[in-house]
């Protein structure tokens, strides 16, 4: 039951890290140099309404549209705002694989991780540690969905 509630602090494997190595060459030209909004990412759950609810609430998004098929194997739920979309998929043909949800770590850009971990810690009694990388110029926190999906956010350091 605790996997269905935001996770505190989890040991940070931060892919940051790799690119420590890389500073001393020039970067590659972008393919895609710039990101506009709104951000789109999707996830593979086990149960949509419960994590769709999780999403509206933690991003604080409406629900755009939902399908199924016919005969329940599937279900999709998209959840907006202006600056993000998040597609809900539960799909029963995913039980029999390997890695049968989610994805490995998704992260954003935020103004303060410090009022959202406040914020996670009044909601759920249990404060993400934040962590700081001076190098990198970035404090983080991660989070989990209701699936174990983990959520990093950044902000700034200095801010």
């Amino acid at each position: 039951m605790a996997r269905r509630t935001l996770h505190g602090a989890i040991q940070l494997v931060c892919s940051l890290a790799l690119v420590q190595g890389a500073s001393a060459q020039a970067p590659p030209r972008a393919v895609v140099p710039t990101i506009d909004l709104p951000q789109y990412f999707a996830v593979l759950v086990t149960d949509a309404d419960l994590s769709a609810e999780w999403y509206r609430i933690a991003f604080g998004l409406r629900e755009l549209d939902r399908s199924a098929a016919e005969n329940g194997s599937w279900q999709i739920v998209n959840l907006t705002n202006d600056r993000l979309v998040i597609e809900i998929i539960r799909d029963d043909r995913a039980l029999s694989t390997a890695r049968a949800r989610g994805f490995v770590k998704v992260g954003f850009h935020v103004p303060d991780v410090e009022a959202i971990a406040d914020v996670v810690g009044r909601t759920t009694g249990e404060r993400p540690r934040v962590l700081e990388f001076a190098r990198h110029g970035v404090r983080s926190i991660q989070i989990r969905d209701p699936d174990g999906n983990i959520i990093q956010l950044f902000s700034r350091l200095g801010r």
